[in-house]
């Protein structure tokens, strides 16, 4: 009965969010010139559109419906009720020409139904030379942008013996970007995932990011990279997965990604995956748009790198650990179906 009521007094919460992300797309359709490809450029902060984790960008950044580790805090904070007690990632990206970022996410189980979480996006430009109008030399200046993030993940049908369980995640950010001059902002991600447990298992996410205001350089401010997703993964094997993410980007047309992975279990506690995605905007000639990585794990540690051709502009890596503990187990590969028959009456603390 319990159980019961606790599922009766989160429906609205669910309906809350659902508003929340419908009223969002409602007010930024009400500016025709944004979700098309007329939009390109009209929206500023790209960088939190980089994505992290190697295992996701392998997939073509077809992730919001397969996010169950920290790094859930930037693809669908929904998925974060799908760690152990805690979880890790650190990434690091070598992206274009001198360009990196860096990626560093913790998650930490509350109850065996609430997570808190918290990550830090740290870009690196390199140096850049600063001139006048007339192109002297006047010095040298090095952009820099951070994003913290604090997020919170609810299951709201109580991952019970009921064939299909929902859970909800919203976070909190702050943005930091510096060029010459320095510009700040505040935002917030929500994110909805089902799970299905039937004779072929999937799931289905929903997520709205970077709602907020935009940046201010000077005088001028431009919107944040609004975005919202539609996703879905179906694992029609064991150790076979499949994803897809329908994007509609604030700044561009909607677009197209997929994603998948091919694992070997040799036992219980041992993973190794080939992945490959591809993301439908980016393809031209050659791999662009294609993503290929692979993976390992073992016990709670993961080993993730990401190989991203991008055409004329060259190719970028990135290589990610993820610390799990005390196991990491997909969520539908699990012995007793969900993490949280084990951990009722476990302390989190």
């Amino acid at each position: 009965m319990k159980g019961l009521n606790t599922r009766i007094a989160l429906r609205p919460a669910l309906a809350a969010a659902l508003v929340l992300c419908l009223g969002a797309a409602l007010r930024a359709a009400e500016e025709p010139r944004y979700f098309s490809s007329k939009a390109v450029g009209t929206t500023t902060a790209d960088f939190l559109n980089l994505p992290v984790g190697a295992r996701a960008a392998a997939m073509g950044g077809a992730y919001s419906a397969i996010a169950e580790e920290a790094s859930a805090i930037y693809w669908n904070p929904a998925g974060l009720v799908q760690i152990p007690k805690l979880s890790a990632v650190f990434m690091r990206a070598q992206y274009l020409e001198e360009i990196s970022y860096q990626y560093a996410a913790y998650a930490h189980r509350l109850s065996y139904d609430s997570v808190l979480a918290g990550s830090v996006l740290l870009t690196d430009i390199g140096s850049i030379d600063q001139t006048d109008i007339s192109g002297n030399k006047l010095g040298t200046f090095t952009p820099r942008d951070q994003v913290f993030t604090l997020s919170y993940s609810k299951a709201i049908l109580e991952f019970s013996d009921k064939d299909i369980d929902v859970s909800i995640g919203v976070s909190a950010k702050y943005i930091k970007s510096r060029i010459v001059g320095s510009a700040k902002s505040y935002a917030g991600d929500i994110g909805i995932m089902t799970y299905n447990f039937g004779d072929i298992p999937y799931r289905l996410a929903v997520t709205a990011t970077n709602i907020g205001g935009g940046l201010r350089y000077d005088t001028e401010s431009n919107p944040l990279p609004l975005t919202f997703k539609m996703g879905a993964a179906v694992n029609p094997f064991r150790n076979m997965l499949f994803s897809t993410d329908v994007v509609f980007p604030k700044q561009n047309k909607p677009n197209v990604l997929l994603g998948g992975e091919l694992a070997t279990t040799p036992n219980e506690l041992t993973r190794f995956c080939v992945r490959a995605g591809l993301n439908t905007q980016q393809m031209s000639d050659g791999l662009t748009g294609m993503s290929f990585g692979l993976g390992a794990t073992l016990h709670f540690f993961s080993l993730d790198y990401a190989f991203v051709p991008m055409g004329e502009l060259g190719t970028t890596h990135r290589i990610s650990l993820t610390f799990d503990f005390p196991f990491r187990s997909p969520v539908f590969q699990r012995r007793d179906r969900t993490i949280f028959t084990k951990m009722k009456g476990i302390s989190f603390k």
